[in-house]
């Protein structure tokens, strides 16, 4: 496999391709989903592709008086922003020959639903915070550098930092 849970071998050939023709770097990434109108249940349901099949994700619509039957979107991208930021800095460390043992990660964000209920104007996330514990044979500036990395080269995280280009189309069918 390589190191870390990452196959450095497809990662190296990989960069070789984009070396070769930088257009391969290049894909649009989509998702399609479904609201589900049955009471109780999720709420929203997209099945993706996955190496052996499909994989299914369910949500259910933020709960404010506690915990919904599945998460809600935001925990989902929180998963996203967690996930990106490790799968960078743990493929880093790979490509660098470091060997880690243990990798957690909390994302938070500070939200504010005012604006949701018309009832001011306030952001809707004022702040999000990334916290990661590492283990491995690595120093604490291998450690810090790959930190930098991460945040500079994660998707999820160029995200946060970035306003991106967004184009939204609704078309009702009758």
């Amino acid at each position: 496999m390589g190191l870390n849970n990452i196959d450095t071998k497809q990662v190296t050939d990989y960069k070789k391709e984009i070396q070769t023709d930088p257009n391969e770097a290049k894909f649009t990434a989509k998702i399609e989903g479904d609201w589900l109108f049955d009471e109780g249940g999720p709420q929203f349901r997209s099945t993706v592709k996955v190496k052996d099949g499909t994989y299914t994700m369910e949500a259910s619509h933020p709960n404010f008086a506690g915990p919904a039957c599945r998460p809600g979107p935001m925990a989902f991208g929180l998963f996203w922003f967690a996930a990106c930021y490790s799968s960078t800095f743990v493929t880093e460390a790979a490509m660098r020959n470091l060997k880690l043992t243990s990798v957690k990660t909390r994302v938070e964000a500070d939200l504010n639903y005012t604006v949701q209920f018309d009832l001011g104007n306030d952001p809707l996330i004022s702040e999000y915070r990334v916290f990661m514990d590492v283990q491995g044979d690595a120093t604490d500036a291998q450690v810090q550098d790959l930190k930098e990395y991460a945040l500079k080269r994660c998707m999820g995280m160029f995200t946060i930092r970035n306003a991106i280009a967004l184009k939204a189309e609704v078309r009702f069918q009758k």
